[in-house]
């Protein structure tokens, strides 16, 4: 009976002791809705802090004389509602001590203004970085750390699967506009590159922009809300699956992503699921480990067990879920801030007494709450001087509709806990950050670059064995009077040029040589090319322009010398001179001797017959030869060549490449051409090409000139002219072709320059060489003397005879010409001298006649080859 009186007398002293305490009011905004976009943390952070209050209200020893209560409204998260119920939270007995807020954009609103009334802040849902402003936000604390404490582990993801690119998807708002800046700063101070994209309320559009971008690691900032619409966007865009990693916002609840019925989302529970496999979340710890007993007598299992019972939904999907040990954890950082502050109040100020003009509650309340620091449900609970919350951050990955927690990171020591429990969706492991570009390089084939040295080889061969055959026969007349000198030239160029071939189209497929060896490589192909088809052209080109420039002096002299020649002038040549102008011919000379016609032809003969110095050929060729060295030499110099990587658009691999890359998805393969190339080199190509092009062009001109020309110590010479044409229409073809048309293809372009080179080469040692093999087999020693020198022929038709052995077509038609238009003036002139006789007779009897029988005789005719003479007709005269 005592015990229970005793029992009861207790309960009646506390009951008294709990109902006299004094009620210290609050206020406090939950976002209990999200609307169009924004966090609804208040689903599950409003019973945190009824919970919280209702632990601190029952224990005496918090506060001791005191009790909390709080006014709490729903802002939606939006700032414009919030400042309409923080001003009826102001108004409105009674006077509040304390704020709590939760989303960003409402903690902002209300931290600014706050300092004005003396009140102190604190957030448990705001992360957005600029609430660290101290300037702008004197009053505010936050059991939420801030958002920009999970970029150094979102970096430290990235290092760990080695991703050097990433872009950032964000929604406008500013704390994810702070977040993802801060993040671009750190990216890019650790060598990372960052592409960011925003929008509001849609993002179709920068998810487009994503998948033009070739986006890969996709860190997404927005809310909840926005979140589905995202994902949706993703799986809509095939932006999702093994070449895809996602990094959401860690605060969700678990099953964010199923949409809601209201929402109206173009997309499935099981398309959304399929989109959100393998992403990971970063987000600060917020709940305390099992074994951590914290300050308030629980753990944090215990803790979720107590909020389970008293949420109306699945916290599964209930907003806020995460961050209620966050706001758990305000309510009884305030309260210990009251404790504190009780305690150092001045002797006489209680805090009842508090109202918002008074500051000294007010900094001591402030002072309290920053010197703050207690185990919560959330772990370690202390705030910086900015008045951020410090704490670890945690990885978690969604696999198979379940979060699994990853591994954890401390900002404080940087480091990474990782427990390896990462899943892909290939064995391959995690995705490149990029489609990885394979580069090929665009190499001649091997089989075409063996089949051409081949032929330049066998080539190479023909020419030497040619040599050796000119040589061990230098002494038939047929080499000796065929320049042997310009022709071991010609042997030595087109072997430089097949020679040439082997370099063009080195290193063929799956040979690799360095940058130096390259270097050499492009400047010994330009020496190597150009010097073969300077000694093998310029040869020929010295061939032609003697034969012409001789044939051009010899006509210059026989011009000259008939000019001088004397003529004995006859009566008639006058009348002659007179009837070929009345017959409408112009003035010819007349040979008047075949006698004199065969001296000049003798003349001519004689004077192309001469030997001619090799040394006049060589200046030729040794002139084109100095040219091209100055230009080299100069280029070399001033502006060597180099490799250089001309890359095309990339393209898809094709089965046997997709064979050897494994099927890997992620590659692509980007042709590469390593040229030979200098900063000038259009000018300097200009140059040569310009002046070759003249040379070629000239070449021509002077073979057709001389087509009808023959010279006994260049019995070649018409030879030359085809070879000639040969090369120059092949080089005036390829050239451009080579330049313009195809650059950039390795295998074509190799095989113009070589069908060209191997074509010039072949044909030329063919057309001027061939004949001479021949008949050096058919003809024997004795007898090239008869055949050089040919046999007398009359050829002038009055049994005169001249020598026939240089006499070309052309002077054979000329001298015939020449010859009938002869005897058609001859027969000319003797039928005007026999009418000129008739003339004078009639002419003599006219004088004898008197006056009157002249006058008889005025109209008889005079026939004379059926032609009629008047006296009047004379008489005109």
């Amino acid at each position: 009976m005592i015990l229970q009186v005793s029992i009861f007398l207790l309960f009646s002293t506390l009951s008294s002791s709990l109902d006299e305490r004094v009620t210290l009011h609050i206020a406090g905004t939950f976002p209990m809705e999200s609307g169009s976009g924004g966090w609804a943390g208040g689903e599950a952070c409003r019973p945190a802090v009824l919970m919280a209050l209702e632990d601190v209200n029952n224990r005496l020893d918090i506060i001791p004389g005191y009790k909390l209560n709080i006014n709490v409204s729903n802002s939606k998260c939006q700032p414009g509602l919030a400042s309409q119920q923080l001003y009826d939270f102001l108004y409105t007995p009674p006077t509040k001590l304390m704020l709590l807020a939760g989303c960003s954009p409402v903690t902002t609103l209300i931290a600014e203004a706050a300092p004005v009334w003396n009140l102190v802040v604190i957030s448990y849902g705001g992360s957005s970085p600029a609430l660290s402003n101290r300037e702008r936000f004197p009053t505010l604390f936050r059991t939420h750390p801030s958002a920009n404490m999970q970029n150094p582990t979102r970096l430290s993801l990235f290092e760990k699967f080695n991703w050097k690119r990433i872009s950032i998807l964000q929604s406008v708002e500013e704390v994810f506009t702070s977040t993802s800046k801060d993040l671009e700063e750190l990216c890019r101070k650790n060598n990372i590159r960052a592409d960011r994209q925003s929008f509001y309320g849609d993002p179709t559009d920068a998810i487009k922009t994503l998948v033009r971008q070739d986006a890969r690691i996709i860190v997404g900032l927005f809310y909840e809300t926005e979140a589905r619409k995202v994902l949706c966007q993703a799986y809509r865009h095939k932006l999702y699956g093994p070449r895809y990693v996602w990094v959401f916002i860690g605060w969700y609840a678990d099953t964010w992503y199923i949409p809601p019925v209201e929402e109206h989302l173009r997309c499935t529970a099981d398309e959304m699921r399929t989109a959100a496999q393998y992403h990971f979340t970063t987000e600060s710890i917020m709940l305390a480990g099992k074994d951590v007993m914290s300050q308030t007598g629980m753990t944090g299992q215990e803790f979720q067990r107590r909020l389970n019972e008293k949420l109306v939904t699945d916290p599964a999907n209930a907003g806020g879920y995460p961050e209620a040990p966050l706001a758990y954890d305000a309510v009884w950082a305030l309260a210990l801030a009251f404790k504190c502050a009780k305690e150092r109040l001045p002797y006489g100020v209680k805090l009842e007494h508090f109202n918002y003009e008074n500051g000294t509650i007010s900094q001591t309340l402030y002072e309290c709450v920053r010197n703050t620091s207690f185990i919560g449900v959330s772990g370690q609970v202390m705030f910086s001087d900015s008045g951020d919350r410090i704490a670890k951050t945690q990885i978690e990955q969604m696999q198979d509709g379940k979060y699994v927690l990853m591994g954890y990171y401390d900002s404080n020591k940087q480091e990474l806990e990782w427990f390896d429990k990462e899943k892909w969706f290939t064995e391959r492991g995690p995705p490149p950050d990029s489609t990885i570009i394979k580069k090929n390089l665009i190499t001649v084939s091997r089989l075409l670059y063996y089949s051409v040295s081949l032929f330049a080889l066998i080539g190479i061969g023909l020419a030497i064995a040619m040599c050796i055959y000119i040589c061990r026969n230098s002494t038939r007349t047929i080499i000796v009077q065929s320049q042997p000198e310009c022709n071991y030239i010609l042997i030595g160029g087109c072997t430089l040029c097949l020679f040439s071939l082997i370099f063009l189209g080195f290193p063929p497929d799956n040979i690799r040589i360095s940058n130096t060896v390259f270097s050499i490589l492009c400047h010994t192909r330009l020496t190597i090319l150009l010097y073969g088809f300077t000694l093998a052209y310029g040869s020929m080109f010295a061939k032609v322009w003697i034969v012409h420039r001789m044939g051009a002096t010899e006509n210059q002299q026989l011009a000259l010398r008939q000019k001088d020649e004397p003529v004995e002038e006859t009566p008639w040549d006058g009348i002659r001179t007179l009837i070929s102008s009345m017959v409408g011919r112009q003035p010819m000379r007349k040979l008047s001797t075949q006698a004199g016609y065969d001296a000049l032809l003798e003349r001519r003969s004689t004077f192309l017959n001469q030997p001619i110095p090799a040394s006049r050929f060589y200046w030729v060729v040794v002139a084109f030869l100095v040219l091209d060295t100055v230009i080299t030499v100069i280029w070399v110099i001033l502006d060597p060549l180099q490799k250089v990587e001309q890359k095309f658009a990339v393209i898809l691999p094709n089965a046997s490449e997709k064979a050897v890359l494994n099927n890997d998805i992620d590659t692509v393969i980007e042709p590469v051409l390593e040229q030979c190339r200098s900063s000038q080199q259009e000018i300097w190509i200009a140059v040569l090409l310009g002046y070759k092009c003249l040379l070629l062009i000239f070449g021509i001109f002077l073979s057709y000139e001389c087509r009808n020309l023959k010279l006994r110590f260049v019995n070649d010479s018409h030879l030359i002219g085809l070879a000639i044409y040969n090369v120059a229409v092949l080089s005036l073809v390829t050239g451009p072709v080579v330049t313009l048309l195809t650059p950039g293809l390795a295998d074509a372009n190799f095989v113009f320059v070589s069908v060209t080179v191997l074509l010039c080469s072949y044909i030329s040692l063919g057309l001027i060489f061939g004949p001479k093999i021949r008949h050096i087999h058919k003809v024997p020693p004795s007898a090239d003397e008869v055949i050089a020198n040919g046999n007398a022929s009359d050829i002038a038709g009055r049994g005169n005879s001249i020598t026939k052995p240089t006499m070309s077509k052309s002077e054979l038609k000329r001298y015939e010409l020449l010859k009938n238009e002869n005897d058609y003036l001859d027969r000319e002139i003797q039928e005007k001298d026999k009418r000129i006789r008739q003339c004078k007779e009639r002419l003599e009897m006219l004088l004898q006649l008197s006056t009157s029988e002249r006058a008889k005789l005025k109209d008889v005719p005079i026939n004379n080859n059926n032609t009629t003479t008047t006296t009047s007709g004379f008489s005109g005269n």
